[in-house]
Order: C-alpha cells, then structure tokens, then sequence
C-alpha cells in the first residue's frame, strides 16, 4: 500500500494498524483494546499522511521529493533511526541509501522528518511545510547531533533545580477545569509532544498534548524491547507527561470529565493512573518550568469577573470575608438610602406644619 493511500487503508483494514503498531511500538501492542485506545493517534497519523498532499500543486507537494513510497518504507526508516541512534544525520542518510539508493538528501531528510512526527508524535518539518498544522511549533533536525541529542535539546532539565519545598506545593484545585471557570484559562489541544503545557500568558491559552495512550505505548515498548530497540525520547519525559494530564485531568473529578466530554477528550479512561499521591512541582524535572509558570501567571491569578469571584474557592477564609463584606456593603447602603428617604420625610412633614 502506498502512503498516499494509508488514510484509507485506516478506514477499513484495521489489519494495518496492527501492522503500524508493531512497527512503532513493538510486538506486545496487538490486543484489540490497546489498539482501540489509540483510535486518536491513527485519526493523528491519517491527518500526517493527509498533509503530504497539501499544497496548490503537486509540485509543492512533500511528496514530490519523498523517497518513502509505502508503509513498509516508513517502517524501515523507523527502524533505522532507533538502531542507529549513535549516528548523526548524515550518517543515517548513509545507512538508508541500501534502500533509497536513487534518493537525494532532500527526500531522505523528508522521509525522516516523516518517520519522527508519526513514531514520536514531535512536529520535526523544515520551514517550507511548517505551517501545515496550524499553531503547532515545528523542529528542525540538522546535521551536527545525533537524534538523542537533538530530542534532548527540545526537552531540557527544569531551570530552577532548587525551590522551597513550600512553593512546590500544588493544591487540590489545581486542575484545568478548575481554572478554565474561576481563571478564565482556555485549552487548546496539540499534537506535538514538544508544545505540551506550553503557555501563552496573553490569551491565557494552555496547549496540552493529549495522547495519553500512546505515550503508554512508547513506555511500553522501551519496557519490552532490547537495548538496540530503545526510544530516543527518555523514558522520564514520557512518564512526566502522563502525571501532568493526570494532575490537570483528575479521572475522579466530575467538572473534569464535563470539561473533557465537551472536548470529546476521553484519555482520562484509560491507565495507568500514576498520580494517586498529592503531586509536587518537584516530582517533575522537564516540565516543571511550564507547570511553575501556569501555577504562578493562571492558578494565583485574581478573578476577573463577578462569576469568577463566586466560583474561587481556592481561600475559604477569603472567600466568605469579601463576600460578608459586600453584603454589609450592601445593607449599609440599604440602610443610608433609608435614612436620606426619612430625614427626606421628615423636612416636608415639617414644612407643612409651618
């Protein structure tokens, strides 16, 4: 099957996304509930394929310059970039020409990019197509690293190694649904693990990377695999980043699944469910700069608006003191108004006498 047609091949042979799996995520995944758990990944990888065809020509179509034809291409190519992890470009574009032999560097560099957005679901795309996927930042791997190196520049250790235990401290209410209605935060979905938590403080946006089920799919296939079949991507981010939906996403927590059922998001069905402890932002080395900057620019943010002020809980002793104040507030000027209408009434009762 050529790749053009693998969007739909989806459709209607589920036997080739057994066969996607496999490849991707080793032999262990083929039981029919794992593969439907990842029914969003394939509806992902169909829009990937989807995308190499999009252009106003074919001549700018990636597929021009593509030396993977098929779905057996992109599986070598994977297969190459994760036994051959100690290479740099150039060198896995030496051991692909066995294969691509009439290929010139574009194409295979193409192919790679391929290969890397549909295995690791990170947006690795030259500048020419980095606008396909809308609001989705895009990576570019060049010659000088190897692929381990390059992954580990997207995903660097937290800059603030040592903080207060006091302020590393994350309250119960520290979940999206919570600040979507009392914060005025706004989720916006990705697809690039890369952009996952990131945070754009002026439209108060969160982009969160919600393939929960494939991440589990990568841990587990590093879990069963030899040490020639590692992931490039470490283990630690992987992990990290499915404590960070089980903490904004609580799967016991009914605003969340009304949140997530209007997302039409279902990810928080499906384990495991690590986050069984009250978290710490130092339970997190990668993404803890993001979660410290959402927990200092949304969570400790004020209410700005009436509803907001009635729906913050986040200080009991806060809550019931500015809203007793402005009921006094109100009596007493209840009580002021009544007082001007009888003093009011009072001066004409009087004139009247005289």
């Amino acid at each position: 099957m050529t790749i053009d047609s693998t969007q739909t091949g989806l459709a209607y042979r589920p036997e080739l996304r057994i066969q996607i799996a496999q490849a991707f995520f080793g032999p262990t995944v083929p039981q029919q509930e794992r593969i439907y758990a990842l029914k969003q990944y394939f509806v992902y990888f169909s829009d990937e394929v989807k995308s190499l065809r999009t252009g106003i020509s074919k001549e700018s179509w990636q597929t021009k310059d593509l030396a993977i034809k098929d779905c057996e291409d992109l599986f070598h190519v994977v297969n190459v970039l994760r036994t051959n992890q100690e290479h740099r470009r150039p060198g896995i574009r030496q051991r692909l020409l066995s294969r691509f032999g009439t290929s010139n560097d574009l194409a295979i560099n193409r192919s790679l990019n391929l290969a890397l957005r549909s295995w690791l679901m990170i947006n690795v795309q030259e500048p020419t197509f980095a606008g396909l996927r809308h609001g989705v930042t895009s990576v570019e791997w060049d010659d000088e690293r190897t692929l381990p190196a390059f992954i580990e520049s997207l995903f660097p250790p937290s800059r603030w190694p040592e903080i207060s235990p006091q302020s590393t401290r994350l309250g119960p209410h520290f979940t999206a649904a919570f600040m979507q209605r009392v914060c005025g935060l706004s989720i916006e979905w990705t697809t690039s693990l890369h952009d996952h938590l990131r945070l754009d403080s002026l439209r108060k946006a969160l982009k969160v990377f919600p393939y929960k089920c494939h991440l589990q799919a990568l841990i587990d296939s590093h879990r069963n695999g030899s040490q020639q079949q590692r992931l490039p991507l470490p283990v630690k981010i992987l992990q990290e980043t499915i404590l960070s939906l089980d903490l904004l996403f609580p799967f016991w927590d009914s605003r969340t699944i009304t949140l997530l059922a209007k997302e039409k998001q279902d990810f928080h069905e499906y384990g495991p469910f690590e986050a069984t402890r009250r978290l710490t932002l130092l339970d997190f080395d990668h993404w803890r700069d993001r979660l410290l900057e959402l927990h200092e620019e949304i969570f400790q943010s004020p209410p700005v608006s009436w509803a907001q002020l009635w729906r913050d809980r986040r200080s009991p002793q806060q809550f019931w003191t500015f809203w007793i104040a402005i009921i006094i507030l109100i009596l007493t000027s209840f009580s002021t108004v009544a007082t001007i209408i009888q003093a009011w009434a009072s001066l004409k009762a009087l004139d009247r006498l005289t």
